[in-house]
């Protein structure tokens, strides 16, 4: 090249200079107008190596990222998409698509942790509300969640997903996964389970519409065909006890006897005393939770929480402070420690753990003040 470049200068005279050649640039434009002209006729394959080769002479160009990427997606190639979206989060921080897009392939290539990270991105971001990518990303993000075994978290983001647009087939498969608490997938259910799975989550969408007659003829349903379902039960009373809270109670009850050692059960009972002003009773629920999940920051939480009501803000902010630990992106945490340690006088310490529980908040709903 420079040899080349040397023979073109002796070559021009004053009068009639060299013109300028960019060999790479052009390069570059006849490699982008091929691959568009390509994946136009549908020739994805051909399509993919021409973006391939356009984006190694320029690696900044995000939109041959974009539909290089896109391509990978549609070819199932999902390590090649993820680090192709990734590259263009990176370009584009403060746009969604490509952190969604990142997150979309990230969960296929099963690296969940990661897909949660970049969704999360998009969240805060907002999204690109009433898009089908947005609806894609809500819907993943409760599947990573579910992977994940945040199964409370999962069922509230499809929750906010019915609410935005529509119940489809996908939320009710993912809502019932979600409900019996088992880390699948859609594909990875099993086929003696997608009954009960399509039933229970039926009932779960139907809440979630808001649709409460509904929701009581379908969880009539599913607790017929599976009474023995300690998860049932409790879907069934987390959906009553705001209606109606002895019967939410009492379902409770039903899946404490079929598995006492629900923590969500322990938790929410707890919870529901903590609220009737029965502390005694909250407590004994809150106690046993911490007992059998030490590792679980709800159940010091739910405990913390009985105990500052109890005037023990020394025991609730030990709890407390256990549950931040253990969860340090949790804003209920941090919010309850705050309480417990303006009760105790800590004010600098409250004030820390405000900001932190507005910070967290802020990050986890976007439409948050």
């Amino acid at each position: 090249m420079l040899a080349l470049a040397v023979a073109l200068l002796m070559q021009a005279t004053p009068g009639n200079p060299a013109p300028a050649h960019h060999p790479a640039a052009q390069s570059f434009e006849v490699l982008s107008r091929q691959a568009d002209e390509a994946r136009d006729a549908k020739r994805f394959g051909e399509a993919l190596a021409l973006y391939r080769k356009a984006l190694k002479l320029r690696p900044g160009w995000a939109d041959g990222l974009w539909e290089a990427g896109s391509i990978e997606y549609d070819q199932d190639q999902y390590k090649e998409c993820s680090a192709d979206f990734e590259r263009l989060a990176a370009l584009k921080p403060d746009q969604p698509p490509g952190w969604t897009m990142a997150g979309l392939c990230e969960y296929h290539f099963r690296d969940y942790n990661a897909a949660l990270k970049s969704l999360l991105q998009a969240q805060q971001l907002g999204f690109k509300e009433g898009t089908e990518l947005a609806r894609a990303g809500r819907l993943h993000m409760a599947l990573v969640l579910i992977k994940l075994n945040n199964f409370e978290k999962a069922i509230t983001t499809l929750m906010e997903l019915t609410r935005i647009d529509r119940k489809t087939p996908a939320i009710v498969v993912a809502s019932g996964i979600a409900g019996l608490r088992q880390p699948w997938t859609p594909p990875e259910v099993p086929e003696s389970e997608r009954d009960k799975v399509f039933k229970l989550g039926d009932a779960m969408a139907a809440v979630m519409e808001q649709d409460s007659k509904e929701a009581m003829a379908k969880f009539d349903v599913v607790l017929r065909d599976y009474p023995d379902e300690p998860n049932v039960h409790f879907r069934y009373g987390a959906f009553l006890v705001t209606r109606d809270r002895e019967r939410g109670i009492e379902e409770m009850g039903k899946t404490l006897a079929l598995d006492p050692n629900h923590i969500p059960a322990l938790v929410s009972l707890a919870s529901v005393y903590l609220k009737r002003d029965q502390a005694p009773a909250a407590r004994q629920y809150a106690e046993k939770a911490v007992k059998l999940a030490p590792g679980d920051f709800a159940t010091h939480v739910i405990l913390g929480k009985v105990l500052l009501d109890t005037d023990d803000g020394a025991g609730a902010v030990r709890e407390l402070e256990t549950a931040v630990r253990l969860a340090p992106a949790s804003p209920e945490s941090h919010f309850n420690l705050a309480a417990a340690y303006s009760k105790l006088g800590r004010k600098n310490d409250a004030l820390r753990e405000r900001e932190e529980f507005r910070k967290l908040r802020k990050l986890t709903d976007p439409n948050e003040p």
